[in-house]
């Protein structure tokens, strides 16, 4: 009986840890910190998620993460990490974000290659400049809800 309702514990409480964890496939996006990022993830244990998406538009640091594509899932939470070059110069540099859910059951752990567009051509284009971040492959979230 005690054998039983042990493995039986042992069993729920590894349901209740459970986490998939998404790795991008390739590298993606080019945008500023307030953009909208979808990114190609592959998942250990595979659900068939093939996409996460990142939509930051107009609330960076606050962000709104799609686990499965625009629209799909959301989780709402927070980037950091997403600054200009600590150096303060406008060389391009690497380095590392992150994405943390309201609820702390979604993170992310980014590597991106940032650059700075100080050239405009045409009207209006002011959203183009400043820092841009291109999110590297191999970057991870981690999904325990």
């Amino acid at each position: 009986m005690n054998r039983t309702l042990s493995l039986l514990f042992l069993l729920l409480s590894g349901a209740l840890f459970a986490q998939t964890t998404y790795t991008t496939t390739q590298d993606a996006c080019s945008g500023k910190s307030s953009q909208y990022c979808s990114l190609p993830v592959s998942e250990t244990p595979s659900n068939g998620i093939t996409t996460i998406v990142i939509d930051s538009r107009g609330s960076y640091p606050g962000a709104t993460m799609y686990v499965g594509g625009w629209g799909v899932d959301p989780v709402v939470g927070t980037l950091a990490g997403f600054v200009a070059n600590p150096d303060g110069t406008h060389h391009p540099y690497y380095g590392a974000g992150s994405f943390d859910s309201m609820d702390g059951r979604v993170t992310g752990s980014f590597q991106f290659y940032a650059y700075y567009v100080s050239i405009c051509s045409g009207r209006g284009c002011g959203g183009t400049l400043g820092w841009h971040y291109r999110m590297l492959s191999g970057s991870t979230i981690q999904d325990a809800r």
